[in-house]
């Protein structure tokens, strides 16, 4: 069972960090209003891929502390951390294939969203598919795909959804017409044709042929570093990093004294300026020569691509010469017994099938655009290359003359415990140069990790399309089969929320939920409402522990469920003073028959769950950040982790 469990989701700036961790069950957050606690889901939305970004004139407070978010979770075991810039580069999704205290160790892989969005539904086993509609007055088709954004949103319920008739989007076209496809890619019911799904296995297969291609260049360059080892190469990182503790807290003592000194001469002020400005350039020197070897190692690779199409291509001529080109002339056979003559068959009658040469043309020219392509991709590596050359030369030069004015201020100057703090300064940058080489090197052994684990992947994905190939029809005993168990469950859910069965049920070709022979888009009953999508909700998450709803990522995100259950009434004990009021519940047993089924739900699946103020009885069990107003909120100055890392 293919489930996405969310474990923590990393706020951050250049002075600020928060982390919220969920429980692998059920995690309530609660709080007061505008405190930051939509704001969390929101955030989730947003690293899985929303199109729309964070309204910073709303969210002030996330404006001035953070520039990026972080989303760690894990997928089959496997754990994978996705970075999104929140001001600028919104269309871009980073994904590192390790936990977030990892992610220095790794590199990213940087995608537009839809691309990130694939990856994601790999990993969820689920194959997107393509949806063929005609344009707008127009006789012409267009494709659409429908992809996990279009399945997210039976897992993430907005509180301006629940209890509505917005329910799944339905307000927006684009999103409505997508739903049922969507629905039937959960319970695998997309009915496609051979020649699609031979056309994505062969897609498939070169893909696993690219990567070990790939896997080969990362391993010859490796290799030539003398750093195959990778369990050594954290030893050495590991000892490097508790050099360079030692020698921060020998520099801060020095400083301290320092202090003590109440050295004030402005010389010596303008010498550590120098002194921490020509550092600066150095540190920035060798910023720019690691991404020139990092560049180069591509290009490495990208050649070594290049000569293997090169020689698939020959193979492609040659085949094609020797089937379509060569003509034998017709012969005449003779039998050695009688002397009879027999006339023989033309060679090129034989051997030559029109479609078969269509398509190596096509391969030929498939093969021929990829040399083209990554060719283009060497010349503008080339161009970076260049362009950084560029940058290294003007920054040496300005090496060179800070060099000059230190050598200068150091014969003026006397600075107390200038030379232990220079050799200090002068160890720590060598230290943090190798570790960086070393980073570099346990960066390129996970990148082999997370190919041959890619590999694994699109593996898997190759049997699930043969198997797919194999059995095309979707059997009508199949689909009575789902939608049996979800009617029975959702009717079971709809009977807990004190409503009869009559006429209740999920519709199979419109695959929304039914109360009372109507849709859950023609009643008007918020509270009806509410019932009818939750109920809906948890028949799905529940028919995915008996092998049917295998496309659901396996969690469900809700925001505000006591919102048509509760209702405002006036103090009683305040008679006339409209001001003074306080939450009643309209339906108790209702709203704690809700919990009662969210905490059932979460025994095998994850559940968030948004709540000004959820019931005393489940508060203290299941709620892990209360949020209050301003400074309290989910941008707490309080719990920045940075202020909290000793220096």
């Amino acid at each position: 069972m293919s489930r996405l469990i969310l474990n923590k989701l990393i706020l951050q700036g250049t002075t600020y960090k928060r982390t919220i961790s969920f429980n692998k069950g059920l995690t309530i957050i609660s709080g007061e209003k505008t405190s930051g606690k939509s704001l969390v889901l929101s955030l989730i939305d947003y690293c899985l891929g929303k199109s729309g970004k964070i309204d910073f004139n709303v969210q002030r407070e996330l404006d001035k502390r953070c520039d990026q978010v972080f989303l760690e979770m894990s997928i089959n075991k496997e754990v994978l951390t996705l970075k999104r810039l929140l001001k600028e580069k919104q269309t871009k999704i980073s994904i590192y294939f390790c936990s977030y205290n990892s992610i220095d160790e790794y590199t990213p892989k940087t995608l537009d969203i839809p691309d990130a969005m694939k990856i994601l539904m790999n990993k969820l086993n689920v194959d997107e598919y393509k949806l063929i509609r005609h344009q707008k007055h127009s006789n012409k088709k267009e494709i659409e795909n429908v992809s996990f954004r279009d399945i997210f949103r039976y897992v993430y319920i907005h509180q301006h959804e629940l209890g509505t008739g917005d329910f799944l989007g339905k307000k927006d076209n684009f999103k409505a017409r997508k739903n049922p496809h969507a629905f039937k890619m959960i319970f695998n019911l997309v009915d496609v044709d051979k020649e699609a799904l031979n056309e994505q296995l062969v897609k498939v297969q070169n893909e696993i042929e690219d990567i070990r291609r790939e896997l080969f260049g990362l391993n010859a360059y490796l290799e030539d570093l003398d750093e195959t080892d990778k369990v050594i190469l954290h030893l050495k990182s590991g000892k490097l990093q508790e050099e360079i503790e030692k020698n921060k807290k020998r520099k801060i003592i020095i400083l301290e004294k320092s202090v003590n000194k109440s050295n004030k001469n402005d010389e010596n002020k303008m010498y550590i300026k120098l002194k921490e400005d020509f550092n600066l350039i150095s540190n920035k020197i060798f910023q720019f020569q690691n991404q020139k070897r990092k560049i180069q190692l591509s290009i490495s690779s990208k050649e070594i691509l290049i000569d293997d199409y090169i020689k698939e291509l020959k193979e492609i001529e040659e085949t094609l010469e020797i089937n379509y080109k060569l003509i034998i002339p017709e012969q005449v056979i003779e039998c050695p017994l009688c002397s009879s003559q027999i006339p023989g068959h033309n060679h090129k009658d034989i051997i030559k099938n029109e479609n078969a040469e269509k398509t190596l043309h096509r391969i030929k020219k498939q093969i021929l655009g990829k040399i083209s392509f990554v060719k283009n991709l060497i010349e503008k590596e080339n161009k970076k290359i260049e362009q950084l050359d560029k940058e290294i030369t003007i920054l040496s030069e300005k090496q060179s003359i800070y060099d000059d004015a230190l050598s200068v201020y150091s014969k003026k100057t006397n600075v107390p415990y200038l030379s232990q703090i220079d050799s200090i300064n002068s160890i720590m940058n060598n230290l943090t140069k190798k570790q960086e080489i070393l980073k570099e090197g346990l960066r390129i052994h996970n990148k082999i990790e997370e190919k041959d684990k890619l590999i694994e992947d699109l593996k898997n994905e190759e049997s699930r399309l043969i198997k797919s190939i194999e059995a095309l029809q979707i059997k009508d005993d199949k689909k009575d089969i789902i939608f049996n168990f979800l009617d029975e469950e959702y009717q079971g859910f709809m009977k807990r929320f004190k409503y009869d069965t009559e006429e209740t049920f999920i519709d199979r070709s419109l695959m929304i939920p039914f109360y009372n022979g109507a849709s859950v888009y023609a009643h008007e009953s918020g509270g009806l409402l509410e019932c009818m999508q939750l109920s809906y909700l948890a028949a799905i998450l529940n028919s995915k522990i008996e092998g049917h709803g295998t496309g659901h990522p396996g969690l469900l995100l809700l925001d505000s469920i006591s919102k048509y259950v509760g209702t405002l009434e006036k103090n009683p004990e305040v008679e006339g003073d409209t001001t003074n009021t306080e939450e009643k519940i309209n339906d108790p047993e209702v709203y704690d028959e809700f919990y009662k089924i969210l905490i059932e739900l979460s025994l095998n699946h994850q559940i968030i769950l948004v709540e000004n103020t959820p019931p005393d009885k489940y508060d203290s069990i299941y709620t892990k950040y209360t949020f209050l107003n301003g400074e309290k909120g989910l941008i707490d100055a309080e719990k920045n982790e940075l202020e909290q890392i000793a220096y």
